[in-house]
């Protein structure tokens, strides 16, 4: 069987204006079992020869088959398999990957034909100890002599059992010695039925073989053979059991470990681009949402769907000339006709308030808010008696002697259990407690226009009974406020709008009310929060750039030092589109480290913002998933020239850079 049959090979180089013929027609044939040596002085076209056969150049024009197959009409894929599969490499420069131990060198084909990491590692051991390098192989290349690297050399060449054995100048870099025994091992591997092809220049080492080949000018001169036959060899080739195709758990294994991990310094460098962008959207965004969240309990706390009507503190000739034209201001003539002529109102209250001193024997509580309300005060304000009853109709037509104390208010004059049996005295009235309010937290207003009062501290009496037992500032206006819950938040700003005017003609146009609609004016500071957010991502999304612009700069220079590797893992069986693979995965691998690391982080900063300066933070899932996601997406777009770059360097120039 004929492992290579060449009929009438030329290649043929463009320099400039000028053709140069390497090979000129070449005709040679090579049966299974040789032991071939192809001489010639530099220059003669023996390494490109050796390149063809290799897998690794293709000829200009004429044939070449290996093993049957016409290499002229195999796609790159087609063409990896055949040099993973076929043919053993052995170069003068040892070309070992200098981050891999020993067994790992061995089996790096292996990993291009898809062996799983324990059976690469069980043959590459093997293949040490028949070379003689059991003890040495946990160790790299920078640890082994020159004879040594040699050996691994040869034993990766073994390692996917080929019909061919290729062997450039395997003793060029030796000293005599060694490059006896190295020659030993060839004719060894010979002798058990390996086809060896050797490329030399040397007259002595090529005389060891059985054939000599001698190509002058690109031209074959001379074919000698000894008596000796081919060695006999039988078939040790097992069955490939796997697809033949790395996997993606070798991809992301070369990409982490001989590529990040083998530069720490430098990959953590380029992820400082994604680390800061990423930590920026996630500890802004949640101080937002945080505030955002802060803000919607906020309007939870006086009412999501309320309409305020207060009155304006009013002081000077300002008071006078607006009384002139609106003598009560806010008043409950105002609430009956925004009740009757305003659709959609569930429910309504109105209170006025006066700071009056609050005692039961001898504590007292001179800083609460004495409130006359009427209407259904509990539920536009959404807080609720926790024991006992609030006020009603009744209390409020007999002018009845009656309050509800705030829980703060209660605690304070130290009432606890059955607190509406207890006389309080309001000023210098006595009012009977027929309730306590349960207890609620309440928080100060970061929404301009909404005034969030802490009703812990309130003490409410009917508003007939604020009127007929306390001293009134005729001036003043009769409520401080009427508060509207309206059926839903859909038309609220056009419901303001005819409250407005309804509340204006009977003022006579006095500017003496304005009219709050809480959940408005969220909706406004969210929206301005929006912008914000925005800006944070343009920020954020320039500093992603900058850090994917990052990559694409270190993927090129790691592309352009890693050249001979790129040369090396080709020669072994890598196709384009596993290099692409390998170099798409670093860059991935790096931006997610980065997103990971930034998201820590944005983690970190907010909970530090929130424990130093007291914002409210609150994290979003979705926000930190997409911000690693596009983290990722970066990666991949900023390092997909740099790959596509590797994946299509020629093989035979990576392996002379």
């Amino acid at each position: 069987m004929s492992v290579i049959e060449i009929a009438k090979l030329t290649r043929s180089y463009v320099m400039g204006e000028h053709t140069v013929h390497a090979l000129k027609e070449v005709d040679l044939a090579i049966e299974e079992g040789e032991f071939v040596a192809i001489v010639g002085p530099s220059g003669s076209g023996k390494t490109t020869l050796m390149y063809i056969l290799g897998c690794l150049d293709q000829p200009t024009s004429g044939s070449y088959r290996l093993c049957g197959h016409e290499i002229a009409n195999l796609d790159d894929r087609a063409l990896s398999r055949l040099r993973n599969r076929e043919i053993g490499y052995v170069f003068q420069q040892y070309n070992l990957l200098p981050d891999l131990s020993v067994v790992d060198n061995i089996g790096l084909g292996l990993t291009y034909a898809g062996t799983p990491l324990a059976q690469r590692r069980a043959v590459g051991a093997e293949l040490a100890g028949t070379l003689g390098l059991d003890h040495r192989v946990a160790h790299t290349p920078r640890e082994l002599s020159g004879g040594q690297m040699q050996r691994v050399a040869i034993a990766r060449g073994l390692s996917g059992r080929p019909h061919l054995i290729l062997a450039d100048e395997p003793t060029g870099n030796l000293d005599t010695k060694t490059g006896a025994e190295i020659m030993d091992v060839l004719r060894k591997l010979n002798t058990d039925g390996h086809t060896v092809v050797l490329v030399t220049h040397d007259p002595t080492v090529a005389a060891l073989a059985r054939r000599v080949v001698r190509i002058v000018d690109g031209v074959i001169v001379s074919d000698e053979r000894s008596d000796a036959a081919p060695a006999k060899r039988e078939s040790t080739r097992a069955a490939p059991t796997t697809a033949g195709r790395v996997t993606d758990a070798d991809v992301l294994r070369i990409a982490l470990h001989e590529g990040i991990l083998a530069h720490k310094l430098r990959s953590f460098l380029t992820m400082l681009g994604i680390i800061f962008g990423i930590a920026a959207v996630i500890a802004m965004t949640a101080i937002t949402e945080g505030g955002k969240e802060r803000q919607l309990e906020q309007i939870r706390q006086i009412g999501m769907n309320n309409i305020q009507v207060r009155g304006l503190d009013l002081e000077g000739s300002r008071l006078m000339r607006l009384r002139r034209l609106s003598p009560n201001g806010v008043a409950l003539s105002d609430l009956q006709a925004v009740t009757t002529y305003v659709p959609g109102i569930e429910a309504a209250s109105a209170w006025k308030a006066i700071k009056a001193e609050v005692r039961l024997g001898d504590r007292a509580v001179d800083d609460a808010n004495t409130l006359g309300v009427t209407g259904d005060f509990q539920s536009v304000v959404n807080f609720h008696v926790g024991k006992g009853r609030f006020l009603d109709a009744r209390d409020e037509e007999t002018f009845a002697r009656v309050c509800v104390l705030g829980d703060g208010v209660a605690k304070r004059l130290g009432l606890e259990g059955d607190a509406w049996n207890a006389t309080v005295i309001l000023g210098d009235e006595p009012f009977t407690v027929v309730g306590v309010m349960a207890g609620k937290r309440f928080t100060e207003s970061d929404i301009a226009d909404v005034s969030i009062q802490d009703r812990n501290k309130d003490v409410y009496l009917p508003y007939s009974s604020l009127r007929t037992y306390f001293r009134k500032d005729e001036r003043a206006s009769r409520l401080d406020a009427i508060s509207l819950r309206m059926d839903s938040d859909e038309h609220l700003l056009e419901r303001s709008l005819a409250i407005k005017r309804i509340v204006g003609d009977l003022h006579n146009d006095a500017e003496d009310f304005a009219i709050s609609v809480p959940l408005e004016s969220l909706k406004q500071a969210q929206r301005t929060k929006e912008i914000f957010n925005v800006i944070i991502i343009v920020i954020a999304a320039i500093s992603l750039i900058v850090g994917g612009i990052g990559i694409m700069n270190i993927m090129l220079a790691t592309v352009t030092e890693r050249t001979r590797e790129i040369g090396i893992r080709r020669a072994v069986g890598a196709s384009r589109r596993d290099i692409l693979r390998q170099f798409l995965a670093e860059a991935l691998l790096i931006s997610l480290f980065g997103g990971l690391l930034g998201l820590a982080l944005g983690l970190t900063a907010g909970f530090l913002i929130e424990a130093l300066f007291g914002f409210a933070v609150a994290f979003n899932l979705w926000i930190m998933a997409l911000a690693t996601l596009t983290s990722m997406g970066i990666g991949v777009a900023f390092g997909l020239y740099p790959a596509w770059l590797a994946a299509h360097m020629n093989p035979v120039d990576a392996l002379r850079n």
